[in-house]
């Protein structure tokens, strides 16, 4: 396997076919840390300065302050950051702030506690390295904040961030060494954001990442990620003073696997998704959290899938939460690639059907895969991604559960 670089979230569909197989197939030679299609983090010796971004329109975050106040972020095929908002009746772009001197910008995330105080994060090419990339809602326009990038001309990213008030917000990412890929945390105290310890196991040329985090207060934090060699899923926890591994399931044992998201239910319970190897494909994963330990939980999988994997979670409530991602079908062609949303009914999680506005074209396969996931209510919840269509810069792609029905909305682009 090649050295992939530093890639965008979102890829042509052949190449993310060939990373699923490839993930399965060295489970123990590289990690299978991020959602796919996606940018595949490095193997062998770091690339410094050399940065593979692929054109592409998406939707990576989304996040609800309540029914007529929704944000969603990613980023256009042209490399600029991409921020629109819900009203109520129509999705609407709102500027983002683009940092001086980057040739490209990337938002991968999106947390909100009320209409005056929203966060989105991601990270920027300069040309010469990549960095972090955090921007504020003060309720009139958005503003970039001044956000650590550790890892210099090696590279760092964030990935997720989660917010519980003014004075109390979380990212995550990852940052490369001359050896290694480490997590990254900041933290927000309503002043600056601070870079703080956080675990990478493995020793000096381990491969570690933080996707995803969830917070439900200033002493209880969750993050989720990846660890190699060996490639596993890895979870962190915040306990007011320190980050500090937490055991969580390996389902898949030498396979392998990654959780791309985490949320949280007040601070005893909490859920993670993302993927697990079975020998040939990669398959959804779903873990939960009891307040005392992590288990696995079962996930359905799609009567027809090749192969799938959940990139968010959100939770309404303990007996309501969706997560969303995309699974893999068999044509003449190659995969096909349609939108997946399951849903906990308190019980168990069941697949709801989703509109996959790509279908299939006459030339071959197609592509619709949802990133981003919120809950409003018990049965109002919004999804966000991006579908192909025949387009190979892509097209928006965000929809709405109402009156238990996913319906396909269009985005203000």
């Amino acid at each position: 396997m090649s050295n992939l670089g530093w890639h965008r979230r979102a890829a042509r569909i052949a190449a993310a076919t060939a990373i699923l197989a490839a993930l399965v197939s060295c489970a123990q030679a590289r990690p299978a840390g991020h959602s796919l299609p996606t940018r595949g983090p490095p193997r062998g010796q770091l690339v410094d300065a050399q940065f593979d971004w692929v054109p592409f329109n998406e939707l990576n975050g989304v996040a609800a302050v309540s029914a007529h106040d929704v944000w969603a972020v990613g980023s256009t095929a042209k490399g600029k950051p991409l921020i629109e908002r819900w009203d109520g009746l129509a999705w609407k772009p709102v500027p983002g702030a683009i940092p001086r001197g980057a040739t490209e910008s990337l938002l991968t995330s999106v947390a909100a506690t009320r209409s005056s105080n929203a966060w989105t994060v991601g990270y920027y090419n300069t040309g010469k390295e990549i960095r972090t990339l955090i921007e504020r809602w003060n309720g009139h326009a958005w503003a970039r904040v001044a956000s650590p990038s550790p890892g210099g001309v090696h590279g760092s990213e964030l990935l997720g961030v989660a917010a519980t008030g003014p004075s109390n917000a979380w990212a995550v990412g990852e940052f490369s060494t001359s050896k290694a890929l480490k997590t990254l945390i900041e933290h927000w105290n309503g002043r600056t954001w601070a870079w703080v310890p956080s675990p990478s196991p493995g020793g000096s040329h381990s491969y570690c990442a933080l996707n995803g985090v969830a917070s439900a207060g200033k002493a209880t934090a969750w993050a989720v990620g990846f660890s190699a060699p060996p490639v596993r899923p890895m979870i962190e926890r915040w306990n007011g003073r320190v980050w500090k591994v937490v055991a969580s399931p390996n389902p898949a044992g030498r396979f392998g696997g990654a959780l791309n998201a985490v949320t949280t239910i007040g601070s005893s319970k909490a859920w993670a998704v993302g993927n697990k190897g079975n020998g040939k494909v990669l398959v959804t994963m779903i873990e939960r959290w009891n307040g005392r330990a992590w288990k696995a939980v079962p996930s359905p999988l799609p009567a027809d899938s090749s192969g799938s994997d959940l990139t968010a979670i959100a939770a309404a409530s303990p007996g309501r939460a969706w997560a969303v991602g995309y699974y893999f079908a068999d044509t003449m062609f190659e995969p096909a690639v349609f939108t997946l949303i399951e849903r906990w009914n308190g019980r168990i999680w069941k697949q709801e059907p989703s509109p996959s506005p790509g279908g299939l074209i006459d030339s071959g396969p197609d592509q619709s895969l949802l990133h981003a996931v919120a809950a409003i209510s018990s049965s109002v919840a919004w999804a966000a991604g991006s579908y192909s269509s025949g387009n190979p810069k892509g097209k928006f792609l965000i929809e709405r559960r109402q009156a238990g029905t996913w319906t396909y909305l269009p985005s203000a682009h």
